[in-house]
């Protein structure tokens, strides 16, 4: 007989930390989808530890965090992610907001974050047209 089915486990408490992406991280992990962690952990959560994606990598974060504005101003939150997204993809500022909407690369990290983030599959290519063309 097993002595150790009678014995209560213990959970281990995490450490607190006093990191605010690791917070930011929390926040989003409330309501992401389980399915892409570890899609958001290799492509976004990963790069803060690397010198120059810290900063923009908050901000884009505390914007992914506010996910009632789905729902109440669409437009401008996605407009404002994208713009997000582009200065953690481009964090020297190389790209224009005009050479950015063509960028191929951002385009498809934009698509993502919403499938990884939200788990919006069908993001239109009319609503990317039109987010596009009021960028340029």
């Amino acid at each position: 007989m097993k002595w150790e089915l009678f014995v209560r486990r213990r959970s281990k408490k995490k450490p607190l930390d006093d990191d605010p992406i690791s917070q930011m991280v929390e926040i989003i992990e409330r309501f992401a989808p389980k399915g892409y962690r570890s899609e958001r952990d290799m492509f976004f959560y990963n790069y803060k530890i690397m010198q120059p994606y810290p900063k923009p990598l908050l901000a884009f974060l505390q914007t992914v965090s506010q996910k009632d504005r789905l729902e109440s101003d669409l437009d401008a939150f996605k407009r404002e992610i994208f713009f997000k997204l582009k200065d953690f993809y481009d964090p020297r500022d190389r790209l224009s907001p005009a050479e950015a909407a063509k960028d191929r690369g951002l385009i498809k990290k934009y698509r993502e974050v919403f499938l990884f983030f939200y788990d919006e599959k069908d993001l239109s290519s009319e609503d990317m047209e039109e987010l596009l063309k009021s960028i340029q």
